[in-house]
């Protein structure tokens, strides 16, 4: 029997853990709004709607990264960053509906884009991170092949 990779476990108990916050009643926008009451100059509204999605853009780039690290048998990484942004994108549509059916949330199609948005910057700045590393490797290489 092959070992189970680590990072479907995190996956996994990262999905379960966005449901879970999906279920909390402290976690809707009316109640999270007065986190931000002590900003004076900025409308209270207006800082909490910019956290929660940014809080949407984060949680599911997390879960993209997951993905992607648990997806580590598919060798052709840009077959691997699709099928982790669509992994994640398909969790937050599912996400969004099951909010659909709890009381004091409501289903919204912007964060369904919202969150294959934060999946899909998340996966670039992992290629972004990716190419960095193989340019420093590169560069080293030829240091060392000219101080040969």
């Amino acid at each position: 029997m092959k070992k189970l990779n680590k990072w479907w476990i995190i996956a996994v108990s990262w999905c379960l853990a966005i449901a879970i916050a999906t279920r909390r009643p402290g976690l809707t926008g009316e109640s999270t709004e007065s986190f931000f009451d002590f900003i004076v100059f900025i409308d209270p509204e207006i800082m909490n709607y910019f956290f929660r999605k940014g809080v949407h853009l984060a949680s599911f780039g997390l879960l993209a990264i997951f993905f992607f690290m648990a997806l580590d048998r598919i060798r052709r990484r840009k077959v691997r960053y699709y099928v982790a942004w669509i992994l994640a994108s398909i969790y937050g549509a599912i996400d969004e509906f099951h909010q659909s059916f709890l009381p004091d949330r409501t289903a919204s199609v912007l964060d369904v884009f919202i969150n294959s948005l934060g999946a899909c910057l998340a996966l670039m700045i992992v290629h972004i991170c990716y190419i960095s590393e193989l340019e420093k490797r590169r560069r080293m290489l030829r240091s060392r092949q000219l101080e040969m």
